[in-house]
């Protein structure tokens, strides 16, 4: 593992550092709390434990270590295990230490035992914490993931929305948003059956991923029905954009146990105005598509 100690005085930095060291461990010096700071901020991935000293010059084992927990305040995931030293054993100074981010503490002089346990003890936190944090990924992953295209789910899909709504909001930008329903999809499923409609569902996906613009964000929110966020675009560009998405499903036949299939969408086009959210902005959208439908399907309205 990589070490980073903090440590003014040389005798204990250096006693301390050929503990790590017949450990196995590879181990860095610094001699005060900005020093420290420093080092961190500019590698903070650099480094599996660090080993600071409470009462250091410039700047104190106790603010270094404060200073670098707000380097990640808001990425909890990022997290760097801190063990304190000093000749103290006061309570006040140990319960200042934990306050400031400290994961343990240790007494000097150190013992070499003492020292291997607590990086063993550690070291075992730090792997079931990594653990966790993977499978919080993977869920948070599952929770915002379609299962069946792998695009954005409608939670997702909405939630990115609303943040673009926020901005078009703040800084008087344009914004549009398209729903996009398979025309006829029942009727696939009725004669080819459910595994046959899944298999175009996840065609379609790909389709409109590969022809996805730059910025656009595409989600799949009911069961044939896929979403469109186009920011930054007028809703006569959007128009054309979502038109171009719908040729793109069109302009080629799928294929299901190798027999040609013809898919079409109907897509529903509305742009962002004042005071709307992002729910206002889908059933204008979903309002617009019923047009297309009762149009006759496979065409692109656009909700005035």
């Amino acid at each position: 593992m990589n070490i980073l100690i903090a440590e003014d005085t040389q005798s204990d930095r250096l006693l301390l550092r050929f503990y790590l060291e017949k450990l196995g461990h590879t181990v860095t010096e610094v001699v005060n709390g900005e020093e420290l700071f420093n080092t961190v901020k500019d590698g903070y991935d650099d480094w599996d434990f660090l080993i600071v000293d409470l009462n250091m010059p410039v700047m104190t084992g106790e603010q270094a270590a404060r200073e670098i927990r707000a380097l990640h305040s808001d990425s909890p995931e990022d997290w760097i295990p801190i063990i304190f030293l000093s000749g103290s054993d006061n309570d006040a100074d140990i319960e200042r230490c934990i306050e400031a981010g400290a994961d343990d503490y240790l007494v000097k002089p150190i013992q070499h035992k003492v020292l291997a346990a607590k990086l063993m003890a550690m070291a075992r936190i730090v792997a079931m914490r990594n653990k966790l944090v993977g499978m919080n990924k993977r869920l948070e992953a599952l929770s915002t993931t379609d299962y069946l295209t792998t695009l954005p789910n409608r939670r997702a899909f909405e939630t990115s929305l609303k943040e673009e709504v926020a901005k078009a909001s703040r800084y008087q930008q344009s914004l549009s948003v398209a729903v996009l329903d398979i025309d006829h999809f029942k009727n696939i499923n009725d004669q080819y059956g459910h595994h046959a409609g899944d298999e175009i569902l996840q065609q379609v996906a790909e389709r409109l991923q590969e022809g996805l613009r730059g910025g656009d964000v595409i989600g799949r929110i009911g069961g044939e029905e896929f979403a469109l966020c186009l920011p930054h675009t007028e809703s006569k560009d959007a128009f054309r954009a979502c038109d171009r998405y719908r040729e793109v499903i069109s302009g080629m036949p799928f294929h299901y146990n190798g027999a040609p299939l013809t898919v079409t969408v109907s897509v529903g086009v509305a742009a962002y105005r004042e005071g709307v959210t992002q729910l206002d902005l889908i059933k204008l959208a979903d309002s617009a598509l019923y047009d297309a439908k009762r149009a006759g399907r496979n065409c692109t309205v656009e909700r005035d």
